[in-house]
């Protein structure tokens, strides 16, 4: 019943998402003056209907702490992606080659996750379902996707101010930065179901969540800083020295993960401990500071002043520190000198 009551509300909202960004397609093409976009964007909006009708046996695995499996469908669809957008880029494609790469990853992962669960997705309507996962999902659901509106910076206004090169260099930057700093996403997820488990136990929980954010700022400083130190070498060597310009921004984003670790965690356990308002708070105000001095900086100074949005951002995590503690007790005696070393090391 709840699979069911989860499918048809998820499909409508994912719908109705896809529908709203195809008809903000003539604000698109006003904004940055031209159409070529047009054609490959409309086509990935047919994705996010399956996108989000894949988080339903996905969110089940993840409950049943089957994260084995989850990694297995993942890494899957990723290598099966990267395969065919490779080969479509090779083929000389153009920007058809990461459309169909992606549209290939998402198929791949909706059928590999609904086959994993032996459950066959079904539309029909529960009211009372409905309402308990809106009453504790819509707060989660919502945080989450003002978090993800920070992407829409980068195209939005560095497109605007410095071109499709610049929104080209930030996002090379952005994606080397987020692909070494995956597990921290993966965490996040872990975590939640971990911690949804030790919640009426509270000194256990502080301190799977006090270990779990040393060791993941452990695991992540070293290769965000390892990249920064051989970081002109792989450009000049494997991705090409046209994309140098991306360096200049690449400390000021690997920052903003490195920050963003220490606090990802706390934020999961702000949802399991349904104070889910403050991390939407956190999120609106982070993207809203990114946007803001995005807008005043990178008129200015070119692709950099994207880098100092970034570190300007991170100041809407002190929201989630304050609602964190007074939820439970949380300390940065280890993490601290850690996370400022580490930071050292990318700028030096």
């Amino acid at each position: 019943m709840y699979t069911n009551a989860a499918c048809a509300l998820i499909l409508g909202v994912s719908t109705g998402l896809a529908l709203t960004g195809a008809l903000a397609t003539y604000f698109l093409v006003k904004w940055y003056g031209g159409h070529e976009f047009v054609a490959p964007y409309l086509v990935l909006l047919l994705s996010v209907p399956m996108v989000g009708l894949t988080g339903v046996p996905m969110a089940k695995l993840e409950r049943e702490l089957d994260f084995r499996r989850v990694a297995a469908i993942e890494f899957s669809g990723q290598a099966v992606g990267l395969a065919i957008g490779a080969s479509a880029a090779a083929a000389r494609l153009g920007v058809w080659a990461p459309v169909s790469g992606q549209l290939a990853w998402q198929t791949f992962t909706f059928f590999a996750a609904w086959r994993a669960v032996a459950v066959r997705p079904s539309l029909r309507f529960h009211n009372a379902p409905w309402k308990e996962m809106l009453r504790y999902g819509l707060g989660c659901t919502a945080s989450l996707r003002t978090w993800q509106l920070r992407t829409l910076v980068n195209p939005l206004l560095v497109g605007r101010f410095v071109g499709v090169e610049g929104v080209a260099f930030v996002a090379l930057a952005l994606r080397i930065a987020e692909a070494l700093g995956t597990f921290r996403l993966a965490a996040g997820r872990m975590a939640i179901a971990a911690l949804a488990r030790a919640q009426n136990h509270r000194e256990q929980f502080q301190r799977l969540l006090q270990r779990a954010m040393y060791w993941q700022v452990v695991t992540l400083g070293p290769l965000l800083c390892f990249f920064a130190l051989f970081g002109p070498w792989i450009f000049q060597h494997v991705v090409g020295v046209r994309w140098l310009p991306s360096l200049h921004v690449y400390p000021f984003v690997a920052a903003g993960v490195l920050i963003n670790s220490v606090y990802n965690l706390q934020a999961s356990a702000l949802f399991v401990m349904e104070r889910q308002a403050i991390v939407m708070l956190a999120y609106g105000l982070h993207v809203g500071v990114l946007a803001v001095v995005a807008l005043f900086l990178v008129p200015r100074l070119g692709i950099p002043g994207y880098g100092w949005a970034e570190l300007a951002a991170c100041c809407a995590y002190l929201v989630i520190h304050s609602g964190a503690t007074r939820q439970f007790a949380i300390s940065y005696r280890s993490l601290a000198p850690l996370t400022a070393g580490f930071l050292v090391l990318l700028f030096v």
